[in-house]
């Protein structure tokens, strides 16, 4: 039987107190839409449509090129009115539609799927996702008759003393029989003490039909968490970054300590590992087997090849890294930067848009900025590329097996052959050939018993 999804993310989410669409606040690095529309096509629905409405026009950015259909609900009216927005996209379908909040980030795909297959199962024209809490406040509860089937759905603020005991909530992700669902929502009104049109009337509309609703309990509460507030949003990152760790330590990487580890659900972390406390992994990033990470080392983004190690303090942004690198500690390597294998990169040095050749070594304080230096070539304590002249950026071209002595400024455009040699403190101003040595500094005069001329004349 066909699928399709209908994802609500119209909300104004007035108690996150913020000018970002709820959807697109970020949880373990996605945005939630991004964590729900990555559980749900776990399903292959087909249409995925998506419910618009506060923070539209960012909404539409941030789904451009995500194969989904839109729908706008022009005014706020609540979830039934919601999903009848997107009823365009589902004239003349006849399968089951998911339908679930773009505010639940955490559910896995499995247990979508067990919900599905429970739906079909009972023949149910609906079927509710619920969860037990301990304490059920501020959720809907979820009515069942004795044989478990679900008789009503009751908004707390609706409910009497009985129904506000029940401690089975509403999860918010449903899956409905399509022929069942627009026509039943036709007929549900807003007698409610919020004024909305509810979605979960849709259920008491189905029973009063005589259809079956089923209703099936999440393995894990935490599953269904909605964001609704920053707490919640903190709350939300704790668990799916517990998650992300877990896996990692499950599929051989150690963590030292794990709850001082933060790493982002599109990070890709190779056997063998070794991440110390305090460091953070973001973005896109991809690290190989058998590296030493941190303690206190940032990482958005990079490429970290097998056997490299990245010492404490480190910022580390947009590059690549080959097989067993070593950096910092306290480097920051900035976006645009190829290190090589077996190149060093040391204490206190700062790249950016640099190639380090294979074996090449920047070991000490530092700064390369707009260079490409080959292999195995040698930069000392101090070298600084002036690469910026205040309008445009320049090139240094530093050739293989060079040796750039330190405290050695060299001023863009400038070209340092193969094998050449600078000399300590110099300021290269003009291109140095193949195995040349440049001498860029004035002699040093000394000046005897100085000290104590000046101390007499004061």
């Amino acid at each position: 039987m066909p699928t399709g999804c209908i994802i609500l993310a119209a909300g104004e989410g007035k108690r996150m107190k913020s000018a970002l669409a709820k959807p697109l606040h970020r949880v373990c690095g996605r945005t939630l839409i991004a964590h729900v529309l990555g559980y749900v096509r776990a399903l292959q629905p087909d249409p995925i449509c998506v419910v618009l409405g506060v923070g539209r026009a960012a909404m539409e950015e941030a789904l451009a090129g995500e194969g989904v259909r839109l729908a706008v609900q022009q005014q706020q009216l609540g979830t039934g009115h919601a999903v009848v927005a997107a009823a365009d996209h589902f004239l003349d379908y006849d399968g089951d539609v998911i339908v679930t909040c773009a505010d639940i980030p955490l559910l896995r795909p499995e247990t979508l799927e067990a919900l599905l297959a429970e739906h079909r199962t009972q023949g149910a024209a609906g079927t509710v996702l619920t969860a037990v809490y301990e304490d059920p406040t501020g959720y809907g509860r979820v009515v069942r008759d004795g044989s478990g089937l679900v008789t009503a759905i009751v908004e707390e603020r609706d409910a009497d003393d009985q129904v506000r005991a029940i401690r089975e909530i509403n999860a918010g992700v449903y899956v409905f029989q399509a022929r069942h669902l627009f026509p039943a929502l036709q007929g549900i009104g807003t007698d409610n003490a919020q004024g909305e049109y509810y979605l979960t009337d849709v259920i008491a509309a189905l029973v009063g039909r005589g259809q079956t609703v089923a209703a099936m309990c999440a393995p894990d509460p935490r599953e269904v968490m909605g964001i609704n507030d920053r707490v919640q949003l903190a709350a939300a990152e704790a668990e799916a970054r517990r998650r992300v760790c877990e896996r990692l330590m499950l599929s051989g990487v150690t963590l030292i300590d794990p709850t001082s580890t933060y790493v982002e659900a599109d990070a890709q972390v190779g056997e063998d590992t070794v991440i110390w406390p305090g460091t953070v992994i973001t973005g896109q990033t991809v690290i190989g087997r058998n590296c030493t990470i941190g303690p206190h080392v940032q990482i958005n983004s990079c490429v970290i090849g097998d056997g490299s190690v990245i010492r404490q303090g480190s910022v580390l942004v947009d590059s690549w890294f080959g097989r067993e690198v070593a950096v910092g500690p306290y480097s920051h390597v900035r976006p645009g930067c190829v290190v090589g294998e077996r190149a060093r990169v040391g204490t206190c040095s700062e790249l950016v848009r640099t190639h380090l050749g294979a074996g090449a070594k920047d070991q000490h304080f530092s700064y390369l900025g707009d260079a490409q230096v080959g292999e195995e070539a040698n930069i000392g304590a101090g070298v600084v590329t002036c690469n910026f002249d205040g309008k445009y950026k320049h090139k240094t071209r530093i050739g293989r097996k060079a040796f750039v002595g330190s405290d050695t400024i060299i001023v863009a455009p400038v070209v340092i052959g193969d094998e050449a040699f600078t000399a300590a403190g110099s300021v290269i101003t003009s291109d140095v050939p193949d195995g040349s040595l440049a001498i860029a500094r004035s002699r040093q005069e000394t000046r005897k018993d100085w000290v104590a001329r000046r101390q007499k004349q004061s």
